[in-house]
C-alpha cells in the first residue's frame, strides 16, 4: 500500500496501549486486504517469513514450564507458532514501509498480543471448518500448486523450482500442501459469508429514492469583495494580533548539511571483469550443477481414491481391476481416462509430467525408482489414495555452454565485486570520517564529491532531507552541538553517506514588518466573514418575516432559481448543492433557509422550497449493480465478524502468554 502510511506510523507512536493495539490490528488487516489480489502470493510470502530467524521477541514469552502460549478448545498454540507469525507480520510491515520502517515505533507487548489474537481466530475457524466437514481435495491442491506463477518457468510448472523453494523454507511438499489447504479453507469460510448476503430490491429502491432525489432551490450570493473593501485594519489591531499569535510567526531552527555519498550504481560503472574470471566462474557453476543434479522422471498415474467415493475395500478392488487389464496389455492412457480420480491428469492419460523425489511420499518414490522406462507398477498406497504408475521417461542432465551463461556470469561477478567494494568503501568511509575534522579528507581519499543540502528543520525537507535517518543525524548532539562528522548512514542497500552540519540557524521570531501584510490579510478575511455571516443571518430573519423577493431587492440582490436539481447538477456551486441536500424537508407551502460559505469567500443564502423522491429505473438497476455487490459484501463482512465473535464466546480459550515480570 503504500499500505502502511506515515499516518499509520503516527498512530502507533502516539497512541496508548489500547490505541496501539487497535492501530496494529487495522494495519495488519489493511496489509491482508492489499495483498489479497494474489492470496497465493500471500501464502508463499507468509511461509517464507514463517521459517526465517526470529528477532526482537525477548520481551514476551510463554509461562515458565509450559511451552504453549495459548490453548483453543484443547488445541495448543505453541511458542514456535507465535514467533513465526510475529516474524511474518513484522516482515510484511518492513516490506510495506521500506526505509521508513522504524522498529522502535512498535510496542512489542501490544504487537504480540494482537498477533496472538489473530492466531487464535485462525485456530477457531479451522476447528469449525473441520466440524462442518469442510475440506479441499488433493487434486484441487495439486492443480493450485501447478498453476502458481511462483513455481512456473516460462509459463509451465517447474518441479525443480518448486522443490528448491519449498526446501529453502524448511518444508516438505506435504507440509506445504497442508498449509495451502488451511489457507484455502479460511478463504472459503470468508467467501461463504460474503456470497450468502444479498441486497433486496426494496433496499435498492430506497437507496435510489435518496440518490436520485431532486429539489427546487433558490439562492442569493453575498459578495466578499464588496464587504472587504469597507474593512479597515488599524496598526493597533495588527500589533495585537502579532503579539497574541507569535507562535504562528516563529521560524524553527534549521540546518544546512554537507555530505559525501557512496552509491553502488556508480561503483558498478567502474567494474571490469576479465575472461579468466568468467571462465573460472563458468567451471564452478558447471561443477555445482553436476553435484546438485536431481534425476527427474516423467510419470503417468492412475489414482483410485477412497473416502466419500468408495470404501477402502472397493478402492482396492477397483485398483486390482486396472492391474488385471494392464496385464492383458490394455492401453494405460485409456485406462487413466476411464479409472483415475485425479481429474487434472486423467484428461492427459494420467501424465503427471516430470516429478522429483519427495513430492508424493516414500512409497511413491520407491515405486518410481524401481521402474524402467515403459514399465508399470503394482498398486502403491500414498496419502492421496491408491496409485498405479507408469514410468515414461527419465531426464538426463543438459549442461549450458559458456556462451549461454556468459551474460549471467558477468552480471553475477559484477554484483559480487560491487558488494565487496561497497562494503570495503563503507568501512574506509567510517574510519576516515571518524578521524577527520571535516569532509575534505574522506572526500579526497575516496574520490567522492562533497554535496550540500538546502536548509531544513526537524520536520525534514525534500530529497534526502525528508529521510528520518538524515533528520535524526543532523539534529543529534554529536553532529549539531559538537560539530563532528556523522556515522555512516545507510539510506538504502544501495546508498550510504556521511554528513556534517555546514550552517545552523536558530529558531527565531519573524519581525513584524515581514509578516504585517499577511496579518492584515488574515484580519480582513476574518472580519469580512463575520460581517457576511451577520448579513446572511439578518437577511434570513427578514425573509422569514416578509417577502423573499422584496427582501432581496431591498438589499440590492437577486435570486437565482433552479427547479429539480440533482446532487451533481452542473453549473451550480458544489457548496450550494451540498447545503441544499443537507437541509431538512420543508413543510407544505413552506420553505427552508440556510447559508453557507463558498470557496471564494462569498456567502450564499439557500432557499429550499420542494423535495421530490427519486425513481428506480432500468438504467439505475444496471448502474447500481456494482453498488449492490459492495453493500452485500459489507453485510457479509459484518455477519462474518459476528460468526467469529460467536466462536470465541462458545469456545474455551486459555491464554498463557506472560511478560518477563510475569504479568
Amino acid at each position: 500500500m503504500a499500505l502502511f502510511t506515515l499516518s499509520n506510523k503516527a498512530c502507533l507512536i502516539n497512541q496508548n496501549s489500547s490505541g496501539k493495539r487497535a492501530c496494529i490490528e487495522v494495519c495488519m488487516l489493511q496489509l491482508m486486504r492489499d495483498k489479497a489480489k494474489s492470496w497465493v502470493t500471500i501464502i508463499i510470502i507468509a511461509i517464507i517469513a514463517f521459517m526465517l530467524a526470529i528477532t526482537g521477541l525477548e520481551t514476551l514469552g510463554p509461562n515458565r514450564g509450559n511451552p504453549n502460549v495459548a490453548s483453543v478448545n484443547g488445541q495448543d498454540i505453541t511458542q514456535e507458532q507465535l514467533y513465526r507469525f510475529l516474524d511474518q507480520q513484522k516482515r510484511m510491515l518492513m516490506g510495506q514501509m521500506g526505509d521508513q520502517f522504524d522498529p522502535s515505533m512498535i510496542d512489542e507487548k501490544v504487537f504480540t498480543e494482537a498477533v496472538l489474537k489473530s492466531l487464535i481466530d485462525r485456530t477457531l475457524q479451522l476447528q469449525d471448518a473441520q466440524k462442518q466437514n469442510m475440506d479441499i481435495g488433493q487434486d484441487v491442491l495439486d492443480s493450485m500448486i501447478v498453476n502458481m506463477p511462483e513455481f512456473q518457468n516460462e509459463g509451465r510448472f517447474d518441479q525443480t523450482r518448486f522443490k528448491v523453494l519449498i526446501r529453502n523454507i524448511g518444508m516438505t511438499p506435504l507440509q506445504f500442501k497442508e498449509m495451502l489447504r488451511e489457507e484455502k479453507l479460511l478463504a472459503q469460510l470468508r467467501e461463504g459469508f460474503s456470497a450468502s448476503e444479498f441486497v433486496t430490491t426494496t433496499d435498492m429502491v430506497r437507496l435510489a429514492s435518496l440518490e436520485n432525489q431532486t429539489r427546487d432551490i433558490s439562492w442569493l450570493k453575498l459578495s466578499s469583495d464588496s464587504v472587504r473593501k469597507t474593512v479597515t485594519i488599524s496598526d493597533e489591531e495588527t500589533l495585537s494580533f502579532y503579539n497574541e499569535n507569535q507562535d504562528q510567526f516563529i521560524v524553527p531552527e534549521k540546518v544546512i548539511v554537507s555530505y559525501i555519498e557512496l552509491n553502488k550504481a556508480e561503483l558498478a560503472d567502474t567494474m571490469n571483469i576479465s575472461d579468466e574470471d568468467i571462465d573460472r566462474e563458468y567451471q564452478a557453476r558447471i561443477t555445482d550443477l553436476k553435484n546438485s543434479f536431481i534425476e527427474k522422471q516423467k510419470v503417468s498415474s492412475i489414482l483410485i481414491a477412497s473416502g466419500s467415493k468408495r470404501t477402502p475395500e472397493e478402492a482396492q478392488e477397483r485398483a486390482n481391476e486396472v492391474i488385471r487389464k494392464l496385464e492383458k496389455e490394455a492401453d494405460f492412457e485409456k485406462l487413466a481416462k476411464e479409472y483415475s480420480d485425479d481429474l487434472v491428469t486423467a484428461k492427459k492419460g494420467g501424465n503427471m509430467g516430470f516429478i522429483e523425489e519427495g513430492f508424493y511420499g516414500e512409497a511413491f518414490d520407491h515405486a518410481v525408482a524401481s521402474l524402467k522406462v515403459g514399465q508399470t507398477s503394482g498398486v502403491i498406497e500414498t496419502a492421496y489414495g491408491l496409485h498405479i504408475l507408469k514410468l515414461t521417461e527419465r531426464a538426463h542432465q543438459e549442461l549450458p555452454s559458456a556462451k549461454e551463461l556468459r551474460d549471467s556470469i558477468i552480471s553475477s561477478l559484477e554484483s559480487r565485486e560491487v558488494e565487496h567494494l561497497f562494503f570495503e568503501r563503507n568501512r574506509q568511509l567510517a574510519d576516515i570520517s571518524f578521524e577527520a575534522m571535516d569532509l575534505n579528507q574522506p572526500s579526497e581519499q575516496l574520490g567522492l564529491t562533497i554535496k550540500t543540502t538546502a536548509a531544513f528543520d526537524r520536520n525534514g525537507g525534500t530529497g534526502i532531507t525528508a529521510n528520518k535517518k538524515i533528520i535524526d543525524a543532523a539534529f543529534s548532539k554529536d553532529v549539531l552541538v559538537d560539530r563532528i562528522n556523522s556515522e555512516v548512514i545507510e539510506l538504502s542497500p544501495q546508498v550510504s553517506l556521511v554528513l556534517r552540519v555546514k550552517e545552523y540557524h536558530e529558531s527565531q521570531l519573524t519581525p513584524l514588518d515581514d509578516v504585517k501584510s499577511s496579518i492584515i490579510s488574515s484580519i480582513k478575511r476574518e472580519k469580512t466573514q463575520k460581517q457576511l455571516k451577520e448579513q446572511a443571518e439578518q437577511l434570513i430573519a427578514n425573509i422569514k418575516s416578509g417577502d423573499a423577493k422584496q427582501v432581496a431587492e431591498n438589499a440590492g440582490l437577486s435570486w437565482s432559481e433552479t427547479q429539480g436539481v440533482n446532487r451533481k447538477q452542473p453549473a451550480i456551486d458544489n457548496k450550494i448543492l451540498a447545503k441544499a441536500f443537507k437541509m431538512p424537508y420543508p413543510g407544505t407551502d413552506k420553505s427552508e433557509l440556510a447559508y453557507t460559505e463558498l470557496l471564494n469567500g462569498d456567502v450564499a443564502i439557500v432557499l429550499l422550497s420542494a423535495v421530490y423522491p427519486g425513481k428506480y429505473t432500468d438504467s439505475d438497476q444496471k448502474m447500481m449493480a456494482a453498488r449492490d455487490q459492495y453493500i452485500a459484501r459489507n453485510k457479509g463482512r459484518n455477519i462474518y465478524n459476528e460468526y467469529l465473535e460467536g466462536l470465541k464466546a462458545d469456545g474455551n480459550v486459555d491464554i498463557r502468554l506472560k511478560d518477563k515480570n510475569g504479568s
